[in-house]
């Protein structure tokens, strides 16, 4: 009997373990093995893989360039006087566009269900068009100025809808990239474009932002139609929270950077804490649920908070020669008891 490498590998751990268990004996299991050979199988290149990364790195691409371009007060005068049109105008043509957009898309999916990624990427230029829509419609309203959150907001609630219609993920992880938007906006205008929001600065803001996110999660379970944005909604929270924290440990709540300089770094040890236990937490609720990502979510926050301290107290006051040998030494502990950790989940 041929077999793969992989049917290979999963029947000397079968074999292993049933030697191990004395279900079988020595004979026995050294006869089975014989009974088969390896196919040699060509290396295969991950085309898939390829066209996932690909398109992940154009959707990203195109909405760096259009929050860019909608930032850039020039391109949107270029733009107008290209249209040469009223904003209002310009508002209903990009919303024609943006129904035409979903429309196509909706009719590639059905058309072309196995090109799953080119049928999402499409859906962000509908997304573009909604932007755009509303962009000149602030400008039409005259809202532009102070007022841009609740069109920003607006955007949050119609990206939303549209994901669950659609059953989007990429649309809903651009309504919570909307949502973070609208909420550092919001609480930036209520406090008159000031420093601090219910005494908050801006990470400390978020920290609040990930675990509201964090919390409602799994509330999307009890829908049928929001099942499906569960984890995108989990770990956006758990990576907010905890990236939040992290720039809390080294930033405080400063609202500037001139009393930050000022600050000592041990000042913020209650964030260092925080974070150490957001972290542990994290990595204990992983382990619990069996939850392979958020076990290493944990992990790298625990090793980056650990290093961010090394940082902050050894760069000055330890010598160079010595800062770096301490620093390597420590990637190699950690390289070795990973290595174990990895030798040992291989023979089970």
């Amino acid at each position: 009997m041929r077999v793969t490498e992989e049917e290979h590998q999963t029947l000397q751990k079968a074999l292993q373990h049933w030697e191990k268990e004395q279900i079988i004996s020595v004979a026995t299991a050294e006869t089975l093995r014989k009974s088969y050979e390896v196919k040699k199988t060509k290396a295969r290149f991950d085309w898939k893989n390829l066209s996932l990364i690909a398109f992940f790195f154009a959707i990203a691409c195109i909405i760096l360039a259009t929050v860019l371009f909608l930032l850039d007060e020039w391109l949107l005068k270029l733009l107008s006087s290209l249209l040469g049109t009223s904003d209002l105008t310009k508002s209903f043509l990009f919303a024609f566009l943006a129904v035409i957009t979903f429309v196509g898309g909706v009719y590639r999916r059905r058309k072309y269900p196995r090109q799953r990624y080119s049928n999402e990427a499409l859906l962000i230029f509908g997304a573009i068009f909604i932007a755009f829509a509303l962009t000149y419609l602030s400008e039409a309203l005259g809202m532009a100025e102070g007022h841009f959150a609740l069109f920003v907001g607006v955007a949050t609630i119609i990206y939303g809808v549209l994901s669950i219609y659609l059953q989007s993920k990429l649309l809903w992880g651009i309504s919570l990239t909307a949502l973070a938007i609208w909420y550092g906006l919001e609480t930036f205008y209520l406090v008159n474009e000031q420093s601090y929001f219910l005494g908050m600065n801006f990470p400390m803001r978020y920290t609040v932002l990930g675990g509201i996110l964090l919390a409602i999660s799994p509330l999307l379970l009890r829908k049928e139609k929001t099942h499906t944005f569960y984890p995108i909604t989990y770990y956006s929270g758990l990576l907010g929270l905890l990236f939040s924290l992290w720039l809390v440990s080294m930033f405080g709540n400063h609202g500037s950077l001139s009393t930050w300089s000022e600050a000592p770094q041990y000042q913020f040890w209650y964030a260092v804490i925080l974070l150490a236990l957001a972290s542990l937490v994290t990595i204990w609720w992983g382990l619990r649920q069996q939850e392979r990502l958020t076990t290493e979510i944990g992990i790298v926050f625990l090793l980056l908070n650990i290093y961010t301290r090394y940082f902050e107290y050894g760069w000055d006051s330890l010598h160079q020669v010595v800062f770096f040998s301490l620093l390597a030494l420590s990637f190699w502990l950690i390289g070795r008891k990973a290595e174990s950790i990895w030798n040992r989940l291989e023979k089970d």
